[in-house]
């Protein structure tokens, strides 16, 4: 019987963490250990944590807050299972969420891991209606998961199990990224292969106004930007053996966002301005000139019209052009 190790990070999570600790707990799936990560929470987190009787929970409490992606690591170099489910501290799983996991993964031994569709919480209320919901519960296939990888991240964090192996394989959570750290980590394990759902809601997740994305949306846009633009950019050194040029196209807004926040991690860069679509000719041009190596398009009306245009000429361009996510711009 496979071994499941639950692992959840926790930073002032006074408010939901037992109710998140009980649906861990009450799971048909008998095979898990939890571990919860205590990231240096200041509230009641500690205290609550420490009620618990139960061997099959792990708590280990970090003095200070460190962030989630290392807090995560953290618990994964504890874990004595191969596998290891995510759960985040305000969230629910289903009774039988582990369960059906295990049993999609011995049907799919190819498989590194498996998410699930998810309701939305609101205080104790469900959501299905909700935009954020609706995305994260797109189906996919595995060529469409890759191809659109750089554009999307179509998995809820908290309902994925994975494959322990496969973690270290990618190289880990991130703790440089604060926000999109589950993106990092996907687009890596991506390269080994995808990530698919079971279509049935075995996760609820909480809808939060104040979670650390929604506070500064600058922040999480650049770390968007840079996870998907250096994910190409690394391809490309591999791939090369040289410092490689990357062409971002895009509105002058979009633009002068990605020189500012992100520009400074590349050494040489070219900007395309978006107005018509006739701006296509100033990449073919470039790419005549042999300074285009690939062409990274952020994401507006005009630009995935521009990007279209340029799919068409062929191989050779769907080898250059990238879509990447970046919620505005």
């Amino acid at each position: 019987m496979m071994f499941i190790s639950v692992v959840m990070a926790v930073y002032n999570g006074e408010k939901y963490i037992e109710e998140a600790v009980q649906s861990i707990l009450h799971q048909t799936y008998p095979q898990f250990e939890l571990i919860i990560i205590n990231d240096g929470s200041m509230d009641r987190t500690r205290e609550i944590l420490d009620r618990i009787e139960d061997g099959r929970v792990k708590i280990v409490h970090v003095e200070t807050n460190q962030g989630a992606a290392a807090s995560l690591n953290l618990g994964i170099s504890h874990a004595a299972g191969d596998w290891i489910a995510i759960h985040d501290a305000d969230d629910i799983s289903e009774p039988t969420r582990l369960e059906e996991q295990v049993n999609y993964l011995r049907s799919h031994p190819e498989s590194i891991g498996v998410g699930s569709l998810i309701l939305g919480r609101i205080g104790d209320e469900t959501v299905s209606n909700n935009s954020e919901v609706e995305y994260y519960n797109q189906i996919l296939e595995k060529d469409q998961i890759y191809k659109n990888r750089l554009f999307m991240c179509y998995l809820c964090h908290g309902s994925v199990m994975f494959s322990k192996k496969a973690f270290y394989a990618a190289g880990r959570y991130n703790p440089k990224y604060k926000i999109s750290y589950d993106y990092d980590l996907w687009l890596r394990m991506f390269e080994i292969s995808p990530i698919q759902k079971i279509p049935k809601v075995l996760y609820h997740y909480r809808l939060r106004e104040d979670s650390l994305g929604k506070q500064n949306t600058a922040n999480t846009i650049s770390e968007l930007m840079t996870i998907s633009s250096l994910h190409i950019y690394k391809k490309l050194i591999r791939k090369k053996r040289r410092q490689p040029i990357l062409t971002v196209v895009g509105s002058k807004k979009g633009c002068l966002f990605f020189k500012t926040h992100v520009g400074k991690k590349y050494k040489k860069l070219n900007y395309v301005y978006v107005r018509t679509i006739k701006d296509s000719r100033k990449i073919r041009l470039l790419n005549k000139k042999g300074k285009i190596h690939a062409a990274v398009v952020l994401n507006n009306r005009l630009s995935n019209a521009l990007t279209h245009r340029l799919l068409r000429r062929g191989p050779r361009w769907r080898r250059k052009v990238f879509k990447i996510w970046n919620y505005q711009f």
